[in-house]
C-alpha cells in the first residue's frame, strides 16, 4: 500500500519490544533470497533513483497511488520521507527493508515489508512490477512467497498483510496465488481496498 497517499502509520516500535527478537541481532543487509523464478536482494541507498522512477514513472505508478491521470505523485522528498534510509540499508530491520526483484539478471520492480508490529508479529508487504510486460509471469507471486519464507523463518514474522484496490483485480489474483486470503475490506477516500492476510504456516 503506498505511504504517501493512504498509509496509517504503525505504533513505534521500542528497544524493549526487540531486545529478545530475532531482529535485534541483525547488523547487516541480508542476504540474496533465491526463489524459484527471482532473486530478491536487498535494495541500497545507490538505488534510490531508480526506486523513485518506478514508483512515479512507470507501469506500476497507476496503481501503487491509485490515480488514472499520475496527478497528485510525490516529490523526490514526500516520496522518501516515508521510504526511510533503513529501507535501503538495513540499519533498522524491524522497521521495514526494502528488496530488488530480479528475473533473468533483470531488476524488475522491488518487494519491501513494514515494520513488524510486536504486538503481534504482523508486517504489511508492497510489490512493485515497474514494466506490464513484466506482471503475468509468475514474477510477483514468486517475489511475495520468497520474502514471505524469509520473514516467518527468520524474523519471527507470524501475519503478513497486503492491502490491494478491490479495482486492481489482477494484483489480486496474484496475492491470492501467494496464499493470501481476504481478511476484511475498507473503504477510504471513495476507494475499496481489500487487506488481505497470510498467516504463518504451522
Amino acid at each position: 500500500m503506498a505511504r504517501f497517499c493512504r498509509k496509517a502509520p504503525r505504533r513505534a516500535v521500542s528497544y524493549a519490544d526487540l531486545r529478545s527478537s530475532p531482529l535485534s541481532c541483525m547488523t547487516s543487509l541480508p542476504p540474496l533470497l533465491q526463489g524459484a523464478r527471482v532473486t530478491l536482494r536487498p535494495l541500497t541507498p545507490a538505488d534510490k533513483d531508480l526506486f523513485y522512477q518506478w514508483a512515479v514513472r512507470s507501469d506500476a505508478t497507476p496503481f501503487i497511488f491509485n490515480t488514472a491521470d499520475n496527478s497528485g505523485l510525490p516529490t523526490w522528498e514526500q516520496l522518501f520521507s516515508d521510504y526511510q534510509p533503513h529501507y535501503f540499508d538495513a540499519s533498522d530491520p524491524a522497521q521495514g527493508q526494502s528488496f530488488g526483484i530480479l528475473a533473468d539478471g533483470r531488476l524488475i520492480g522491488q518487494v519491501n515489508y513494514d515494520g513488524v508490529d510486536p504486538l503481534d508479529n504482523s508486517t504489511e508487504l508492497d510489490i512493485w512490477i515497474a514494466s506490464s510486460t513484466d506482471t503475468s509471469r509468475g514474477y510477483g507471486t514468486d517475489a511475495l512467497t520468497t520474502l514471505m519464507d524469509y520473514l516467518f523463518a527468520q524474523l519471527g514474522v507470524e501475519v503478513c498483510t497486503i492491502v490491494p484496490a478491490a479495482s486492481n483485480t489482477r494484483a489480486v489474483r496474484t496475492y491470492e496465488k501467494a496464499g493470501f486470503r481476504l481478511a476484511r475490506e475498507v473503504t477510504h477516500n471513495q476507494v475499496r481496498w481489500l487487506h488481505m492476510e497470510r498467516q504463518r504456516p504451522a
